[in-house]
């Protein structure tokens, strides 16, 4: 039996500094750095599961965040299938309010049919006395009609299932919305695959209604904020704290740092591109046509995404000198 593929273009947007790249990172169990380093347009990582007749290919759009690095390009919002619109519990206000003003409009304008999660990220720092004022903050939003999850991506809590729900709840519209048989029952294929039961996934999710500080509490805290601080741990949080690039002119090490991240970002899409021009090989004729138009749009993303890395470079250069 032929095995056929499923293509997930998944993105993760928000305010610089939210923790995007470190969502990725640490969900592909990467090393998340000590500093920060801003994404230039976008950084693509992919991840795959194989099922029984299917084999799902997640292709994980991480866009830059720092406006000065990266113009809202329409590019970035088009064609979509899942998003994780993420932002920093412990700056819920400015990083929700950047969210509603910059970008659910364009990911709903250019992909309305995208399924949405709104993400709060940096749950390990969320102290019990800040749950009041948080869900107040996320209350006053205007965007709390979307799934909501706490999760972190420096400990892991969450991460991965979150990941996971937002696949298994693309691959329920797929099923539900096709007329194929080849669908039928995939979702819970998958939750077989990753071992874990639907309504798991699904108790992620924060209900705003339902909720109030003291059970926020309950279902956040206990693991992972109690802790011990200690002079070293202080004096660790301020050296690996974020970084202010809006003057690069102010320490020449942090252009080395950015560059070769664009450079290594940049290798890394040109596999994606192979990879795109490769399955045109495998898809079976009558939705040829159909792959290679938005193999076509995939592609000029791309070129787009590196004529921005290379201005940035060449920015960054001139700056330098």
């Amino acid at each position: 039996m032929i095995v056929s593929e499923i293509n997930i273009k998944l993105t993760i947007l928000g305010y610089w500094g939210v923790g995007k790249t470190s969502m990725t990172n640490s969900f592909m169990d990467k090393e998340i750095p000590s500093m920060y380093i801003p994404t230039i347009g976008s950084n693509i990582i992919r991840k795959e599961y194989k099922l029984k007749d299917e084999y799902i290919r997640v292709n994980i759009w991480d866009i830059g965040g720092q406006r000065s690095f990266n113009p809202l390009n329409p590019v970035f919002f088009s064609n979509i299938d899942a998003a994780f619109l993420v932002f920093d519990l412990t700056n819920p206000k400015e990083t929700l309010s950047e969210l509603k003003q910059t970008y659910l409009e364009n990911l709903r304008n250019k992909s309305p049919e995208c399924i949405i999660f709104l993400v709060g990220n940096k749950s390990d720092l969320i102290r019990p006395e800040d749950t009041d004022v948080l869900l107040n903050n996320i209350r006053q939003s205007d965007i709390n009609d979307l799934p909501l999850v706490f999760i972190s991506a420096k400990t892991k809590v969450n991460l991965s299932e979150a990941f996971e729900l937002l696949i298994f709840r693309y691959l329920e519209k797929l099923e539900r919305e096709s007329n194929s048989e080849q669908f039928k029952g995939i979702a819970n294929e998958f939750t077989g695959l990753i071992n874990k039961k639907k309504n798991d996934l699904f108790n992620l999710i924060v209900n705003l209604e339902d909720v109030d500080s003291t059970t926020l509490e309950k279902k956040i805290t206990p693991r992972i904020v109690k802790k011990i601080v200690t002079p070293d741990d202080e004096r660790i949080e301020i050296e690996t704290n974020i970084v202010d690039y809006s003057d690069f002119q102010a320490n020449l090490v942090d252009f080395d740092l950015v560059k070769n991240s664009i450079i290594e970002t940049f290798k890394n899409n040109l596999n994606i591109v192979k990879d795109l021009i490769l399955s045109l090989k495998t898809t079976p004729i009558d939705s040829l046509m159909e792959k290679i138009e938005k193999t076509s749009e995939e592609l000029n993303q791309l070129r787009e995404d590196f004529e921005l890395k290379l201005d940035n470079i060449l920015n960054l250069n001139s700056n330098k000198r």
